[in-house]
């Protein structure tokens, strides 16, 4: 006599319970919210790279330019297409400005106004110090004033209260203002250029910048500046200064 099997039609469903599918999906939520976090953070940290090359590019850039013309450029205005205002030099339209890339002859990705602009799309800015009288962006200005008698006024600080100077007596400085740019509010980011807005752009105002440890959404500026003495010495090399 054979033996009769039963079965439980629930045993023969295959599949997930709504439960196991809950489950899953938490979990491959998860492994995607850190890839999409890892590849954020990655695109971040490539372009913080870019902009730093960039911006080094461009302090090679206005030394190269001075050693050519015996004065440094000064800044490309929002009309300017990318050119320094006043062709030629001399009393700057604006002592805090953009970078003269056409000037310069870099290349790069440029805005509506022909401005070269960071890696988020905001044009790179460029200031340079009216002091002794514009020597520094008048054509023979540095040598008719002698190395001695050269004093440019711009300082880096570790924070807008200038608690700490970095470097001081500075004839220029660059920087991107990083992936905030269009709401920055931190003291420091707004000495950097937060001070005046022109033509809707926002540019520093005083000869006083910040260079400071990066904090997400407090402060992420990329910064760099001229020092004198390699401007006069590559000056001197060629011939510019006595």
């Amino acid at each position: 006599m054979g033996t009769t099997v039963f079965f439980d039609k629930r045993s023969l469903q295959s599949g997930f319970s709504l439960i196991e599918m809950a489950i899953v999906m938490v979990i491959v939520g998860a492994l995607l919210g850190g890839l999409l976090v890892s590849l954020s953070s990655t695109q971040e940290i490539n372009d913080r790279d870019d902009a730093t090359d960039q911006v080094n590019e461009i302090l090679e850039a206005l030394y190269g330019f001075a050693q050519a013309n015996g004065r440094l450029p000064c800044p490309a205005t929002a009309a300017s297409g990318g050119m320094e205002v006043p062709a030629g030099g001399g009393n700057c339209a604006q002592e805090y400005g953009f970078v003269p890339s056409a000037t310069l002859g870099l290349s790069g990705t440029t805005n509506n106004d022909y401005l070269l602009v960071d890696p988020w799309l905001s044009p790179y800015r460029y200031n340079v110090t009216a002091a002794n009288g514009n020597a520094f962006t008048t054509a023979g200005g540095m040598q008719t004033a002698g190395i001695a008698a050269l004093a440019p006024d711009f300082r880096v600080c570790t924070d807008a209260a200038c608690g700490t100077v970095l470097a001081s007596a500075l004839p220029a400085v660059v920087l991107s203002l990083g992936p905030d740019w269009e709401n920055f509010s931190s003291a420091d980011e707004v000495e950097n250029s937060g001070e005046v807005t022109i033509n809707g752009y926002r540019q520093a105002n005083n000869a006083d910048f910040v260079s400071a440890t990066y904090i997400v959404d407090e402060f992420d500026d990329t910064i760099r500046w001229m020092s004198p003495n390699i401007l006069y010495a590559r000056l001197i090399s060629a011939g510019q200064l006595p």
